[in-house]
């Protein structure tokens, strides 16, 4: 099986806060064309936490209408609480996507997080990715729990998003000891070429609406066993990584934004998630300097 790549896409606004329609198809098409397996929206990266349910909801319609049936399309149905999760999964039921993203909650009631999950699993009417990201919610699954989510149908795959190498190496010895069907996906792009090499089963990026290209490059690298290849792209990656986000990352949604702004793709590089202030001009040189670098690789 051929690794996969999806894009844990931003969510393009205009200044106003509402959605940049014309922006987000304008990202869908250039994955599309790039040759990427799909998108991912509301994830940490698509500002989850920062919008009301009917601009969720409308972004999740206009999406499946782009997309239709030409690439995966991945809903993050996070909430700050069960309950809210599985209101979002009943409303968006009516619409034609792949798959649902559930990331528990951080700890902010009593509530289990591994029977919060199951719960999720249970209700889904349509298969399930787990977000398994401790430094967002504070949650450590063990690997006895992973176990027990393994053995629900409705899990199809996990984002690992840990920067745990031990769990990555654990989890695919699990899967390989108990023939279970789960897919693991990287979540880290600067880790992507080593969890492809060790077994995982393709990646889920916050970069990908940039970097949909490279990441799909450093994929057939790794199906064709060019590792050589795939180092290379690796390091690329993580310089467009440096010269987008900063290295000390203070520019982590709006430099990605002010990217796809200079390229052309969405209008505006508003966040909800990132004081705007810190989109200064020296990061907006530093932005246009990493474009000008890697301009062909970005395409």
């Amino acid at each position: 099986m051929s690794k996969k790549v999806i894009s844990a896409t931003i969510t393009p606004l205009f200044e106003d806060g509402s959605l940049d329609r014309e922006g987000l198809k304008n990202i869908f098409e250039r994955n599309i064309r790039h040759g990427i397996d799909g998108v991912f929206l509301f994830g940490s990266m698509g500002e989850w936490g920062s919008f009301s349910d009917a601009f969720k909801e409308e972004t999740v319609e206009l999406s499946s209408q782009i997309i239709g049936k030409r690439m995966e399309l991945l809903t993050g149905i996070n909430a700050t609480s069960l309950p809210l999760t599985l209101k979002l999964m009943k409303d968006y039921q009516k619409y034609d996507f792949s798959a649902y993203v559930y990331m528990p909650p951080a700890r902010t009631t009593s509530r289990d997080p591994l029977k919060s999950a199951l719960t999720v699993l249970d209700s889904a009417d349509r298969p399930v990715y787990l977000y398994h990201c401790p430094p967002n919610n504070n949650i450590n699954f063990t690997l006895e729990q992973f176990e027990t989510l393994m053995q629900h149908p409705n899990l199809k795959g996990i984002k690992n998003s840990s920067s745990n190498m031990w769990l990555r190496r654990e989890l695919l010895l699990l899967r390989e000891e108990k023939g279970y069907n789960t897919l693991f996906f990287e979540g880290q792009e600067w880790a992507a070429d080593e969890a492809l090499y060790a077994g995982c089963d393709g990646m889920i990026c916050g970069m990908g609406a940039l970097c949909s290209r490279m990441m799909k490059k450093l994929a057939i690298c790794i199906d064709n066993k060019d590792y050589g290849g795939a180092r290379l792209v690796q390091n690329d990656m993580i310089k467009v990584f440096h010269g987008v986000y900063g290295k000390d990352l203070s520019n982590v949604w709006n430099g990605q934004k002010y990217a796809l702004v200079k390229l052309g793709l969405i209008s505006t590089p508003y966040t909800i998630a990132q004081e705007m202030s810190s989109l200064t001009e020296e990061a907006k040189k530093r932005i246009e300097d990493c474009l000008v670098q890697f301009k062909e690789e970005l395409d």
